[in-house]
């Protein structure tokens, strides 16, 4: 098996019973294609790619911590709140905290990240006043209107996984072994996941719809906070 990073796929033609997948420098003639893309399909496929929202969120790492990590943590697991809008956290060996949160239709530059989940951090441990952010990131996840994850075929030897937002690492890996028996083995089990199919995601309304909704929820547990005297 190869492996070919750093090349974007640009087009995806029918040949025959199989494909030629095309990329900037190259093309590979397959028998069976995936995608897999999440927030990055990019309209490679039409009805495949008008079935999800690509929704961004957010991490930071800071710098290491030393002893000053003990007056935060007194855990090594990974945390997260029980608000809709949550935030996720977790000490790293090094002793830098990793935090992630909020999501949104915008996919913000590393300078504006660090500025939005910096505020979220010193709310939570207000002793890291002044910390410095070393890294800050986004990167896009696929949401479907039905909040499932999609897993299937949408024309012979063309599949897709994709829809993960929200749901955790897990279902992605059922995916690949749902996929990897089907193309291997001629397994039938991707067939119990057709009614979550390829809804339409009414982009870019469905856009609008999607942060209305965040915001919503994110209106909401301040009013919460609110009335429970949190922060």
């Amino acid at each position: 098996m190869r492996l070919y990073e750093a090349s974007p796929v640009t087009s995806l033609t029918r040949d025959g019973a199989g494909w030629i997948v095309t990329t900037a420098t190259g093309s590979v003639h397959a028998e069976h294609v995936v995608l897999s893309c999440g927030g990055y399909l990019a309209g490679l496929r039409r009805e495949i790619d008008a079935s999800i929202l690509p929704i961004a969120t957010y991490i930071l790492v800071t710098e290491p911590l030393g002893a000053r990590l003990a007056d935060c943590f007194g855990t090594r697991a990974a945390i997260y709140d029980t608000r809709f809008a949550f935030d996720y956290y977790r000490p790293l060996t090094d002793t830098r905290i990793l935090w992630g949160g909020r999501i949104s239709v915008l996919d913000r530059s590393p300078a504006q990240v660090k500025a939005l989940l910096t505020k979220d951090l010193q709310k939570v441990f207000p002793s890291l006043a002044g910390v410095r952010v070393d890294y800050a990131w986004s990167g896009l996840m696929s949401y479907a209107r039905h909040q499932m994850p999609q897993i299937g075929q949408s024309e012979p030897n063309l599949w897709f996984a994709q829809g993960f937002g929200g749901h955790g690492v897990a279902p992605t890996t059922l995916a690949g072994e749902t996929l990897a028996s089907a193309i291997a083995e001629g397994g039938d089990g991707w067939k119990q996941f057709s009614r979550f199919g390829l809804a339409s995601a009414y982009k870019p309304a469905g856009l609008l719809a999607a942060q209305l909704s965040y915001s919503r929820a994110q209106l909401k547990d301040r009013y919460n906070e609110f009335i429970e005297g949190i922060f």
